[in-house]
């Protein structure tokens, strides 16, 4: 059972300061479609989502989407954005007049209730102009967007190249084209030995290739595939726990932080990534590519290509 902590608003407002009671709860409850408002005149703090039902607390929970690193959605899963228009240090909103016919503040009337993935030192509150509590996340004020009719939608991510859905510590959520492990299933490293490399090379569970990359460091572990590179190359995570099949060993396998916050595996140190052009098992686009990204072996080396 997942651990929770419920934090009551003290006068119907939250304060940083008044996050105290805890308690244990079971898992979310089933996703239903949110329900829409009308939104009310711009200026008026409009909102177009309505807020929690009466007397519930507002949720802040984490989800893995497809294609997105992990992200932080409501109590129904309806997704969470930040906009780097605001400011976190101290928090500020900018997003008045009529930006809100498009972004709806994420408010906590009820309280807020914090499911694990969350760290709760990192929820509070910034006062918005009309004077509602509007929730933050390490500082950022937090919204939803209006076209994000369906749960599990991300449309608004990248608008502008301003919104992005937000990350469990804050940061921007990182895009690629990859699906995460299947809920519950753990991320597997296998050796198989392809036609025309050598030595053998490490996939995963489905035969996907896996890649390093020579501008990233093993020694400390280190990431340096951020921004428009996560369109081409998806960080090998593993948020369900790894296997590590014959043929690797373990104790090379480990994880470095990415600045987004999610845990990216590794092999001999080296950060592991797919290439996004390979859509059939067995292919090795990214082999190559711009002289930097390499299919790795077992053992974390570059791999090697050859023709009969």
């Amino acid at each position: 059972m997942s651990t929770t902590r419920f934090f009551a608003a003290l006068g119907g407002v939250i304060a940083a300061a008044g996050l105290s009671a805890c308690a244990t709860l079971g898992p979310a409850e089933p996703a239903a479609a949110p329900a829409e408002a009308p939104a009310q005149a711009a200026g008026e703090g409009a909102i177009g989502a309505a807020p929690p039902a009466a007397g519930k607390p507002q949720i802040l929970q984490v989800a893995q989407l497809r294609g997105f690193s992990p992200v932080v959605v409501n109590g129904k899963g309806r997704t969470i954005y930040r906009f780097d228009k605001d400011d976190n240090k101290p928090p500020a909103t900018t997003c008045v007049d009529a930006c809100l016919k498009t972004w709806e503040p994420v408010l906590a009337p009820n309280g807020v209730e914090i499911r694990t993935g969350v760290e709760e030192d990192s929820v509070g509150t910034v006062t918005r102009p009309d004077g509602a509590e509007q929730l933050t996340l390490n500082g950022w004020p937090l919204y939803y967007f209006h076209k994000d009719l369906s749960l599990g939608q991300t449309a608004g991510h990248g608008v502008g190249d301003a919104w992005f859905a937000i990350s469990p510590r804050g940061g921007k959520a990182a895009k690629s084209a990859a699906q995460p492990p299947s809920a519950g299933k753990a991320q597997v490293l296998r050796v198989v030995q392809l036609d025309g490399f050598s030595p053998a090379v490490v996939v995963n569970g489905k035969g996907r290739t896996i890649y390093r990359f020579e501008n990233d460091d093993n020694a400390p572990s280190k990431t340096t595939c951020v921004g428009a590179c996560l369109n081409k190359w998806e960080p090998v995570l593993a948020p369900n726990g790894v296997r590590v099949e014959a043929g690797i060993d373990k104790d090379l396998v480990g994880t470095v932080t990415r600045p987004d916050g999610t845990k990216q595996l590794t092999l001999k140190g080296w950060p592991l990534y797919y290439f996004h052009k390979d859509l059939k098992l067995g292919q090795t686009a990214g082999h190559g590519v711009g002289d930097v990204w390499f299919a790795i072996t077992p053992g974390g080396g570059k791999a090697e290509k050859y023709s009969y």
